[in-house]
């Protein structure tokens, strides 16, 4: 059993060379969207970025510090950023719609999977990460918000949430990989139009920003 804890203290070395490091990270999140967790290993990661496996080992001790520190390091996690409900959501909408449609979309969307169908701890570290703790920090803004008469007193903070998380989760996913690059273009006014459409519908109160 691995012992997640023992993975979370972080590499056993210095990296050697900060640009190589990063082409290995990108490499292994690469492996992963294609593979999965029973498909990710070291001898894989190593060929794709097109270095010695023996090499990997002065910075990773194992497969899973390099999974966690993947997905830690190249993959973003900012919680909630404004000073009102509304940019809160904006941002983290955006935030979202980029990161499922973006570069590195198959291990975020593989990670999404995995996770309703994995008890694995490393698997499961990657997504409070990438997913649980930040929309939970959100969550917990949104709160405040309210507890400050900044959102409606009958305001559901988990609907609202959730209808902005689900609108996003929906509209990746089901759009064709052809149709991705035209919508990038459209992602900014898809999300105020998302965000007025929740916020819209909420009982009329001023939603006003934190001074």
């Amino acid at each position: 059993m691995v012992d997640i804890h023992a993975v979370q203290r972080g590499p056993v070395g210095r990296p050697r060379n900060v640009e190589a490091d990063g082409k290995i990270l990108k490499a292994a999140l690469a492996l992963y969207g294609d593979a999965g967790w029973h498909g990710f290993n070291m001898t894989k990661v190593a060929k794709a970025a097109g270095v010695g496996k023996s090499s990997m080992y002065t910075r990773w001790a194992n497969v899973e510090e390099l999974f966690l520190e993947a997905f830690r390091t190249v993959v973003a996690a900012p919680g909630p950023v404004g000073d009102s409900a509304r940019e809160v959501l904006s941002n983290e909408a955006e935030y979202r719609m980029r990161l499922y449609l973006g570069e590195h979309a198959q291990a975020v969307r593989r990670l999404f999977v995995e996770m309703a169908c994995e008890v694995n701890p490393v698997v499961r570290a990657a997504y409070l990460h990438t997913y649980q703790d930040p929309i939970a920090a959100i969550r917990t803004r949104l709160w405040e918000f309210k507890s400050a008469g900044l959102l409606p007193e009958g305001t559901s903070v988990t609907r609202l949430l959730d209808a902005i998380e689900g609108s996003v989760l929906m509209r990746a996913f089901s759009l064709m990989p052809e149709n991705i690059d035209c919508f990038l273009g459209e992602i900014p006014e898809y999300v105020e139009n998302l965000v007025n459409d929740q916020l819209d519908a909420l009982p009329l109160q001023a939603l006003r920003s934190v001074s």
